[in-house]
């Protein structure tokens, strides 16, 4: 059973590599509507230096875009951010959980979420001073890392 499970795995992985492939491009068409409205609302001064896209036979497909600013932000298949890198710039409020915001200016003054990153079960939110906070989605703090 091994043997012939083996023989499948390898008889499949050309057709893999074949279906995979990563483009780049400076095309805003080739985001879906919710990643083009979220940069055209959240990042209005910005210019889109180029745009990944990440599809594999295996895997769901990716966008990966870089503004002008050096903000990466990355976005699902749908459109949906699934990660924002301002580097030193402030995350645009609007897109950080209430509960987030919240415990970030009861807890610190003066700090700046400059990279949110979301997944089903938490957010991970890096501050400006290098601390970063681990949310679950009942807005409980879980991890701490300076």
């Amino acid at each position: 059973m091994k043997k012939i499970l083996y023989i499948w795995i390898l008889l499949l992985m050309p057709f893999c590599t074949v279906f995979a492939g990563d483009i780049v491009t400076m095309d805003t068409k080739q985001l879906p509507a919710a990643a083009q409205k979220l940069i055209t609302l959240y990042f209005p001064g910005s210019r889109i230096s180029h745009i990944k896209v990440e599809d594999s036979f295996m895997r769901p497909k990716k966008y990966e875009v870089l503004l002008t600013d050096r903000t990466e932000i990355e976005f699902n298949g749908d459109g949906e951010w699934m990660e924002i890198d301002c580097y030193q710039m402030p995350v645009p409020k609007d897109l950080i959980p209430a509960y987030i915001l919240d415990w970030v200016a009861q807890n610190y003054t003066n700090v700046s979420i400059v990279k949110i990153e979301r997944d089903k079960k938490e957010v991970e939110v890096d501050l400006d001073n290098g601390f970063s906070l681990t949310f679950n989605h009942k807005g409980e703090l879980i991890d701490f890392d300076d």
